[in-house]
């Protein structure tokens, strides 16, 4: 008061709520207020002035504090992930190759709305990580695209909550990426004879042997009944193919193959005539 230190207390607990300072006399007071860490680093600094009346309880209000120095970084953590897919059917494959996956584009969405994005090559990536995370709950985006006549096309996707921990790795595991079923095919095969049936060439069953350009092994291959005429063989990748169709039969064994072109969402016809081998 009037520049004369007339009261000093130290060491009184954060716990909220304020403070009751009592028996001051009537005046004015100029008021400073530190706030320390536990380490007894000065982390925040205000004042105010209160004019005190006898009799009655003088409310000074909210007194707001400064930051002293920089602000803190916030509470940060990683995430950790890998990717398989299902392809053909339910069954989890590593092979970018087989699985047809070109690119592997991951989001995340934060507290406030933030956004971390990165894009991976899938042959050249084993999987991704994310560090300085802010704390909290966060939403994955995946998707696994692939390439049809150049274009970018969605093969894969899931989403999922997840909860970034402080000064920890939040490890995700592999996760097994669901089908984007609209961008996969079907393909019906059949089958004609040059100049006989099935029962003229002694034949009762085919295979039939689905594979797509530029992998070494059939993707699909099926004993079908040869009186059947066609088949309808699911799920593949949008690409180029060879279907093949063979049949052993009571004197020669039967051979034919047709390569045709896998669109994206279709059932696409295509047609084998078998031949004799010599």
């Amino acid at each position: 008061q009037d520049g004369q230190l007339v009261d000093q207390i130290e060491g009184v607990p954060c716990v909220g709520g304020g403070l009751v300072l009592t028996e001051f006399l009537a005046g004015r007071y100029d008021v400073d207020v530190d706030a320390y860490s536990r380490d007894n680093e000065l982390l925040y600094a205000g004042n105010f002035t209160v004019r005190v009346e006898g009799g009655v309880e003088n409310d000074a209000g909210v007194v707001v504090l400064d930051r002293i120095g920089a602000e803190p970084p916030p509470d940060v953590g990683s995430v950790g992930l890998f990717w398989t897919f299902l392809y053909p059917a339910t069954t989890a494959i590593e092979s970018c190759a087989v699985a047809g996956v070109v690119d592997i584009d991951v989001l995340l969405t934060g507290p406030g709305g933030q956004e971390v994005t990165d894009t991976f090559n899938c042959a050249a990536a084993a999987g991704a990580n994310f560090d300085d995370l802010d704390v909290g709950a966060w939403t994955l985006q995946i998707n696994a695209f692939g390439r049809y006549h150049d274009q970018d096309i969605r093969l894969y996707a899931d989403s999922l909550n997840i909860v970034v921990v402080a000064d920890e790795s939040t490890e995700l595991g592999e996760l097994a990426l669901p089908r984007d079923e609209s961008s996969f095919a079907d393909v019906e095969a059949a089958w004609s004879f040059a100049a006989s049936s099935c029962a003229d060439a002694g034949l009762t069953e085919l295979s039939v042997s689905v594979q797509r350009s530029g992998l070494d092994t059939a993707e699909a291959v099926r004993t079908v009944e040869c009186s059947a005429a066609s088949t309808l063989i699911p799920t593949f990748v949008p690409g180029s193919y060879t279907i093949t169709v063979t049949g052993v039969g009571a004197t020669a064994d039967f051979l034919g193959a047709a390569t045709a072109d896998i669109a994206p969402d279709t059932a696409t016809e295509v047609s084998v005539q078998l031949v004799p081998e010599t």
